[in-house]
């Protein structure tokens, strides 16, 4: 009976490890100074980038669990994350020095630009595809 509750006790450890939100140092990986970041629990990747991206790498494209803005205070310091490639679909913005644990849903893309809607509405976990630099978040920022 005892090595039963063991056994149990460890599945439920093994399987709150599989959902609990990565550290710091295991999702950002150092999320250098400058760089929007994006990390995929599917594939354990962590996708960095100082500038913008019309379509994310196939590991963390459609499959973002984790995002953090580490830019710098001064010019575009915001991000829009796209729904589609080539940034296009409605967009969600994320601010500097901001992080997201998009595992809880709460997040949305939730403002368009030039009419096009595709996935407004939509949770930004595992729908996300690129992303670009902005001076502020809303409606038509470019």
């Amino acid at each position: 009976m005892n090595k039963l509750r063991t056994l149990l006790a460890g599945l439920a450890i093994a399987g709150a490890a599989v959902v609990a939100v990565p550290t710091a140092a295991q999702a950002d990986g150092g999320c250098g100074s400058g760089n929007f970041c994006a990390y995929a629990d599917d594939t354990n990747y962590l996708y960095q980038e100082g500038g913008g991206s019309s379509s994310w790498p196939a590991q963390v494209k459609n499959k973002v669990d984790w995002v953090r803005n580490s830019g710098v205070a001064v010019g575009r310091h915001h991000v829009n994350i796209y729904w589609g490639d080539d940034n296009s679909g409605a967009y969600a913005c994320i601010g500097y020095g901001t992080e997201w644990n998009l595992r809880n849903n709460a997040n949305k893309f939730s403002w368009t630009r030039n009419g096009d809607n595709r996935g407004l509405g939509d949770k930004v976990h595992d729908n996300a595809a690129s992303h670009r630099w902005v001076y502020g978040c809303g409606n038509g920022t470019w």
